[in-house]
């Protein structure tokens, strides 16, 4: 533990404080570790483990995935989504606020990343919240907060990489979400609703009728089957998740150019060149978190902070309640997509080995646990993303978000605790025995 602490966390937590992007920090971290610990582990080990981490077929479905997210949110289909939303929840107390959180979780089967989520569903959303009378702190705080949804309900790219990472099925993480990304978003509507209430704002607008809302949804379908047809296929065993992947880029390609015809070369070339840039980033933290978990794992690491719980507690519900404190605190001060890689196979033996959990339902709760971090500054980035477009300073977002972070964090707590939550869906396809 002492020499793990000194070489390997000290250093990270140094060059993280100078500002040095994670993956560097993570790769550094490892290398002095290597040259001046006196460790049994040879150097060559940082090239070797970066390689087989990416060695993966699970990978392949990371590009396909963020391509097919950038090309349909080029495609202009924000608005239809959010059309759709409007006219299914609209008329209840706080109907705009309700349509945010369905927006998200529409926009959620495009594009598995929360801050494309925030970016796409704020511009058009928070305006309107404004001029109907919400207050902007309210409008910024559930924008951001149901931006969470965009990693849980698939695809998602984080479920990409813990799947690939922790060799876990991405068909099973990717049918586990969907529970969970909807109860998210019921937990955030019940909770906008009560402040609603509370603060005696949102307007109630008036059912649009049967009719005009199936012509929305109509003119949405090809967009809104997408997260069906991926789980379907996985289900169905039609194709794996990385097959899933590439028949979902070619859908988008073949709908937004023959179907929308909003696609054009000039769009297309720019989501290709969004998708390098992207699908490099996670890559290289991938790598080099992997050599990080890598060198705890042979130093015991995992054993020893399992054991260090158990002498504080022998209750496995404590021990829960000890991991999300964790998750939480961690959220404070890193990104959520790099904690979850550095987390992953730590948590994993002491969760699934330690608690029983299924690797399935670790595998979510890790994710949900982390993307509160989102919420949370200093480093919450879709508080970020979110605070200049509603105009409010990042402190007033801040306290706004509390509720909201609240409702989540009930989620996570059911995850955690019923198993059933993230692996009924699964079951029915087979896919958990």
């Amino acid at each position: 533990m002492e020499l793990v602490s000194l070489y390997l966390f000290l250093p990270l937590g140094v060059f993280i404080v100078l500002g040095v992007p994670i993956a560097f920090s993570l790769a550094l971290s490892c290398a002095l570790f290597l040259l001046f610990s006196g460790t049994r582990i040879p150097s060559l080990v940082i090239v070797t483990e970066m390689y087989s981490a990416l060695d993966s077929p699970g990978m392949l479905a990371l590009p396909m995935f963020v391509i097919a997210g950038e090309l349909l949110n080029r495609c202009d289909l924000t608005d239809r989504l959010i059309r759709v939303a409007q006219a299914l929840v609209g008329w209840i107390r706080g109907g705009l606020a309700h349509a945010s959180v369905v927006g998200s979780m529409f926009f959620a089967g495009i594009s598995g990343s929360a801050i494309a989520d925030a970016a796409s569903i704020g511009p058009i959303m928070i305006p309107s919240m404004v001029k109907e009378g919400y207050p902007r702190p309210f409008a910024g705080a559930i924008v951001a907060a149901a931006s969470v949804i965009g990693p849980i309900i698939p695809p998602s790219i984080p479920l990409v990489i813990i799947g690939g990472q922790l060799q876990i099925s991405i068909g099973g993480l990717f049918a586990a979400g969907f529970v969970p990304g909807v109860l998210v978003g019921a937990a955030l509507m019940f909770a906008a609703y009560v402040m609603c209430r509370i603060g005696g704002f949102g307007q109630v607008s008036k059912f649009p009728g049967v009719g005009p809302v199936a012509r929305m949804t109509l003119g949405a379908a090809p967009v809104l089957v997408i997260p069906f047809m991926i789980l379907g296929g996985i289900l169905l065993g039609i194709f794996a998740p990385t097959e899933a992947g590439a028949f979902t880029a070619l859908y988008t390609i073949v709908i937004g150019s023959l179907f929308y015809r909003t696609l054009t070369f000039a769009k297309f070339r720019a989501a290709l060149l969004s998708t390098a840039q992207i699908t490099a980033t996670c890559l290289v933290i991938v790598a080099a978190a992997v050599v990080y978990g890598r060198i705890l794992t042979f130093h015991q690491f995992p054993q020893e902070l399992l054991k260090l719980m158990l002498a504080l507690t022998q209750n496995k519900t404590y021990i829960l309640l000890l991991i999300i404190a964790l998750f939480i605190f961690v959220g404070l001060f890193m990104d959520a997509l790099a904690n979850m890689i550095i987390l992953g196979p730590l948590l994993y033996p002491i969760c699934v080995a330690g608690l029983g959990m299924h690797p399935i339902q670790f595998g979510i709760f890790l994710m949900v646990g982390l993307l509160i971090g989102l919420l949370t500054p200093p480093v919450g980035l879709s508080l970020f993303v979110v605070a200049p477009i509603a105009r409010v300073s990042l402190e007033r977002l801040s306290w706004a978000v509390l509720p909201f972070l609240a409702a989540v964090t009930a989620v996570l707590f059911l995850i955690a605790f019923v198993p059933e939550i993230t692996l009924f869906v699964p079951r029915l396809g087979g896919l958990v025995k």
